[in-house]
């Protein structure tokens, strides 16, 4: 009667349980469970750890070129050249006071061909106040030279530029100097159109990022905003406006209610996933890429369960002729093989989520001891710009590869399981 009653326990009971953990624990010679599926823990436990460690070094990266990309720009342009400046400055005022809007940065854009010493090359001037220039993220720390002192002081705006580090080195000019620019549209006199140029004085030199990691550090040019209005023919116009918000990665919703609540009827803009959609567009390709390999690697390493369970269905052929004469249902059996394989797999997952987590977070430390052993191989940080291999935890990524070694291995566990139930105890005893 009590073995009767424990036969009939309720599905994935203590008894069913206790049977499981039995099993589990049970040596090789004595039927137990085979070295394979111990392997197969092995190779989940690595295969889970890979995904996060890959995934996460892989949104390290895409951080760290988001903001590369957008060091130098905001997260929604606002085409403005058709709206008076008093309309926009009103503009302006409303958008920063919404709560996920951090700043609104009026510009003046412009192509030039800068020339120094005999030395010519294209440049990409950007008109901004002086009060905007400090909210840049790379002129927030001290410049390569010089100091933003003195940029913006003079009448409309001053003479005196900013300079990014590439330029400067390729003219050779350093904060002091001077560097004559060049529009490409010129000013129409009554001896005709005659080119559009002027000598600035470099005040400063900066650098977006360190080791050749930031295209626009090849053409960079920062200008007041109110030369660069004379300079290019926009006085009393603001041909964009950029705003940065709190959370750019939401910018499409932030964008639409920004839209209905503030901007003018008509006004476009664009946002940064609009404008760099190439780039937006390859990073997501390549996050599902990898978030399939590993999934099928997941899945391979897990499928040796299935070679284990077998083997241990063989061996415990007699256990469970024995338990099904005694009142144990198919359902029972297939439970408590299904939990071998439950236990294998949950087993594997917390362990590779535990080595997955923890070389994220001390990867700077290994990546020295890495280096150290190779000799600086590891990582170069003059090549990339970055003092460290950039690691950021996602943890949707994290619960993916629980979530997903963890279903995987109760699949694979089905089939033998299935014949575990199935199994006819006459014909167990009598091959006995």
């Amino acid at each position: 009667m009590i073995a009767n009653q424990a036969l009939k326990d309720r599905p994935f009971g203590t008894y069913e349980r206790s049977l499981a953990f039995r099993y589990l624990r049970a040596k090789r010679e004595y039927g137990g469970i085979a070295i394979v599926s111990i392997l197969s823990l092995v190779g989940i436990m690595l295969a889970v750890a890979a995904l996060i460690i890959v995934m996460s070094i892989m949104n390290g990266f895409r951080a760290e070129l988001i903001d590369r990309v957008l060091g130098n720009s905001g997260h929604i342009r606002l085409y403005t050249q058709n709206y008076p400046t008093l309309e926009l400055d009103e503009l302006a005022a409303k958008l920063e006071s919404d709560r996920e809007v951090q700043s609104v940065i009026p510009l003046v854009e412009g192509f030039v061909l800068a020339s120094s010493s005999g030395v010519a090359q294209p440049g990409f001037v950007r008109g901004i106040s002086p009060t905007d220039a400090t909210k840049l993220p790379f002129l927030q720390s001290d410049l390569f030279s010089g100091s933003l002192d003195e940029f913006g002081d003079g009448r409309f705006g001053g003479d005196g530029i900013l300079l990014s580090e590439r330029i400067a080195r390729g003219f050779g000019v350093r904060a002091g100097d001077s560097i004559t620019l060049i529009a490409p549209e010129g000013a129409s006199t009554m001896g005709g159109v005659v080119p559009r140029k002027k000598t600035y004085r470099v005040v400063g030199v900066f650098e977006i990022f360190a080791g050749n990691a930031n295209p626009m550090d090849d053409a960079l040019i920062l200008m007041p905003l109110e030369q660069a209005q004379l300079f290019f023919n926009f006085r009393g116009q603001y041909p964009f406006m950029e705003l940065k918000l709190t959370d750019p990665q939401a910018v499409e919703a932030i964008a639409r209610r920004l839209d209905a609540e503030y901007l003018p009827s008509g006004m476009p803009y664009q946002t940064w996933k609009q404008i760099y959609r190439g780039i937006v567009g390859a990073l997501e390709v390549e996050r599902s890429m990898m978030r399939l390999i590993f999934a099928v690697l997941i899945t391979i390493t897990a499928l040796n369960i299935i070679t284990g369970i077998v083997m241990l269905v063989k061996n415990k052929g007699r256990d469970i002729a024995i338990l099904r004469t005694m009142g144990a249902s198919r359902s029972t059996i297939l439970r408590v093989f299904l939990m071998i394989g439950g236990i294998l797999g949950l087993a594997g997952l917390v362990l590779g989520l535990i080595t997955g987590i923890l070389f994220c977070v001390y990867i700077e430390p290994i990546q020295d001891a890495l280096n150290m052993l190779t000799g600086g191989a590891i990582w170069n940080p003059d090549v990339y710009g970055l003092p460290y291999i950039p690691a950021q935890i996602d943890w949707f990524e994290v619960s993916f590869a629980a979530g997903y070694a963890f279903l995987v291995s109760l699949l694979v566990a089905l089939p033998p399981a299935w014949n575990a139930a199935r199994l006819d105890p006459v014909e167990a005893l009598r091959s006995e």
